[in-house]
């Protein structure tokens, strides 16, 4: 039985690269931090990687984080790029997104950060149901906005160190062909 080389969870593309060993591994890593350092952002605070799997390992390289303030919390997107193992060969190189509502993590509870981060704000002000629902709507468009263009960013730097790669098919037992991107 077969199995694809590549997992790839995020990124627009499989962004391969190709490793004869371990010194190649250490470079592709130090290219991209380079590469990532340039970005508005940069921290080296990385998260580790919720999408690893046994036969994929995956390594944290570095992170670029945007924060909103709003009037009475704070918002914090940080993506995270990765370089994970190819099954047989190579690397590929992803990332993930994680967000921060006052230092908390919230992934996809904007509305119950925001409710707490309003409730328990410096002046303490009274928010409605309604006040609360449009403050959360109001951080997840500026949280998808944010990571598009964080994202962006991330995969321009992934394109200058990797082959681009679209999959053009797969196989029930898994085997997978692969196609470059232009």
């Amino acid at each position: 039985m077969a199995t694809s080389n590549f997992h790839n969870v995020n990124a627009t593309h499989i962004f391969a690269c190709s490793l004869e060993n371990e010194w190649d591994y250490e470079d592709l890593k130090d290219n991209v931090l380079y590469g990532l350092e340039k970005i508005e952002g940069y921290t080296s605070h990385t998260k580790s990687d919720p999408h690893e799997l046994r036969s994929f390992p995956s390594q944290s390289i570095g992170a670029v984080s945007r924060v909103t303030a709003f009037p009475n919390f704070t918002l914090e997107v940080i993506v995270t790029a990765v370089a994970r193992s190819g099954y047989y060969e190579g690397c590929n190189l992803d990332w993930h997104v994680s967000y921060e509502i006052d230092g908390y993590d919230c992934e996809d509870y904007y509305e119950e950060r925001v409710e707490w981060a309003l409730q328990n704000s410096l002046n303490e002000d009274e928010y409605t149901p309604a006040d609360v629902k449009a403050y959360a709507m109001l951080a997840e468009n500026t949280a998808e906005r944010l990571k598009n263009e964080i994202v962006k960013e991330i995969e321009q730097v992934f394109k200058d160190y990797s082959d681009p790669l679209g999959v053009t098919a797969q196989f029930s037992n898994g085997e997978t062909i692969y196609h470059k991107i232009a």
